[in-house]
């Protein structure tokens, strides 16, 4: 049975925070725009891990966490869904928190041009968006991104809410376009040989097909 039959999507919840760590540092170690922010790989493997386990915190208080696990209990892949529109939960005094960077360290000023570069696009219109979405290398091809794409975009359907994302790879666009998004203006190039970013979107009740191998 492939991970597109098995696999399970569900929100989740504050008991998944110690699974959900390793399970984004896997899925999202070689994603071209933390590699951007991060190039150096060790680095990257040093910092990643302090920073997913602050952002789940507050991430899955706001129910903006959706996994897809497997029968094992695995978790295969992680998403990560805004409402624009929604208060973000104050942040929690025990939960753990990543070392920031100095205000004028290479990584810092990367990461405020991600920001500064995505939000300025960002459709005034509500709607739901998808911030990042990431499956672990050992189940990819098997349509575990499609099958978090599926359970969203039909609670985003059933809300009356499009859905907007980037997408930062032709890998990913083809996936987003075989589920109803199409571009959405002109791409977002990051500076320094950054990755393109390809804003996409997706009018709700949008047609698409369950049946991907992502």
């Amino acid at each position: 049975m492939t991970p597109s039959a098995a696999v399970r999507v569900r929100l989740a919840v504050p008991a998944d925070i110690d699974a959900l760590v390793p399970a984004c540092v896997a899925a999202f170690a070689d994603e071209v725009v933390l590699c951007w922010v991060l190039p150096d790989p060790a680095e990257r493997a040093t910092r990643t891990a302090p920073m997913f386990q602050a952002l789940m915190h507050a991430a899955v208080r706001d129910d903006q966490i959706t996994v897809a696990e497997l029968p094992d209990g695995t978790l295969a892949g992680v998403s990560m869904w805004v409402r624009p529109t929604a208060t973000p939960t104050p942040p929690d005094p025990a939960a753990p928190s990543a070392a920031a960077p100095p205000p004028d360290a290479p990584v810092t000023r990367r990461l405020a041009t991600v920001t500064e570069t995505v939000t300025a696009r960002h459709p005034r219109e509500p709607h739901l968006y998808l911030a990042s979405m990431g499956v672990r290398p050992d189940q990819r091809g098997h349509g575990v991104g499609g099958a978090m794409l599926v359970h969203r975009l039909r609670e985003a359907d059933a809300d009356g809410l499009p859905t907007y994302l980037e997408a930062s790879t032709e890998r990913s666009r083809r996936l987003y376009l075989r589920h109803g998004f199409h571009d959405h203006g002109q791409p977002l190039a990051l500076p320094d040989g950054g990755p393109v970013l390809r804003p996409m979107w997706r009018p709700t009740s949008a047609p698409h097909h369950p049946d991907t191998t992502a």
